[in-house]
């Protein structure tokens, strides 16, 4: 009897997960709502995507529209001489438990005008688990994917004041100051395959 390797295919498990979602708004209040298409590289019913952003600026409704976005996936791996290489996850990429990937979000602002604050949240999907890697510095993190605050987070075990391990948290949050016309801006973290 053949066993079934569930990591044969990366995406399997994945399918159908929503791996991203955008969010925008301008700083008087008016709120859009828009779905953005990035997905992790092929095939393309692969992961579907955890990623909401949060524009705030002086330009109208439209700024949902204007800011680009784009996540990757890479496979972290180590070479003969000891560097660490990071190779694109694709649909002949075999997972394994263990494995280490980094999650990268670029978000280029098309707007008009500079993107005062940008606000990116990129949820941890189920089948992996926060390493650390998360860049740039001071992000804000949740355990239910609901309450952000910074990281470390802090609550009580055992009716200890404690942090939260990473393998807990669910989604990782940025703001994001002073974007300008064209300027790309990346967010990442690392995680492992479950």
């Amino acid at each position: 009897m053949k066993k079934s390797n569930h990591f044969a295919n990366p995406f399997a498990a994945w399918t159908g997960h929503r791996l991203f979602h955008v969010v925008a708004g301008t700083l008087v209040g008016a709120m859009a709502v828009t779905q953005a298409s990035a997905m992790l590289p092929i095939p393309e019913p692969a992961l579907g995507s955890p990623l909401a952003l949060q524009v705030a600026d002086n330009s109208s409704r439209a700024s949902a529209q204007a800011v680009n976005s784009k996540i990757t996936a890479s496979l972290i791996s180590v070479d003969a001489t000891g560097q660490e290489l990071l190779v694109p996850v694709d649909a002949n990429t075999r997972l394994q438990a263990g494995n280490v990937l980094e999650y990268q979000g670029y978000f280029t602002n098309t707007n008009t005008d500079r993107v005062r604050k940008m606000t990116v949240t990129m949820s941890i999907p189920e089948q992996v688990e926060l390493l650390g890697g998360v860049a740039p510095e001071f992000p804000y993190g949740s355990a239910d994917g609901n309450t952000f605050a910074r990281m470390p987070l802090r609550g009580k075990i055992d009716n200890q004041l404690q942090e939260i391990p990473l393998k807990y948290y669910q989604a990782v949050r940025w703001d994001i100051e002073g974007v300008g016309l064209n300027d790309t801006v990346m967010v990442k973290y690392r995680a492992r395959v479950k």
